[in-house]
């Protein structure tokens, strides 16, 4: 079991988004069996985020999902690692890899 963390965001735009104060939730954290279990887990969170929140201020929505490392491990000097962010937008919902990519299936 691994130790994840969703950060929850929202804003009128992506380009918004770091200059709207009060607009990060409280993180969420979860035990999962892995990177898959954590992805969908933070889709189903931001949806049901989207499904109770409407207006200006919830057109760009934002789950930036990390795992928390076991208490002395590190990665590049960090406790976390970033696995990437899920985005809502007008457009639709995109997850967006840290590498990069796109994990199987999302």
């Amino acid at each position: 079991m691994k130790t994840y963390n969703l950060d929850l965001r929202h804003a009128p735009s992506k380009r918004r988004l770091n200059a709207l104060p009060d607009n990060r939730l409280a993180p969420l954290k979860q035990r999962l069996a892995g990177d898959a279990a954590a992805i969908a887990w933070a889709q189903a969170e931001l949806l049901e985020f989207a499904r109770r929140r409407r207006g200006e201020n919830f057109r760009y929505l934002e789950a930036a999902l990390t795992e928390l490392l076991p208490f002395g491990e590190d990665l590049d000097g960090k406790d976390y690692r970033r696995l990437g962010r899920w985005v809502s937008n007008p457009d639709g919902l995109v997850w967006r890899d840290a590498a990069g990519g796109a994990p199987d299936g999302a």
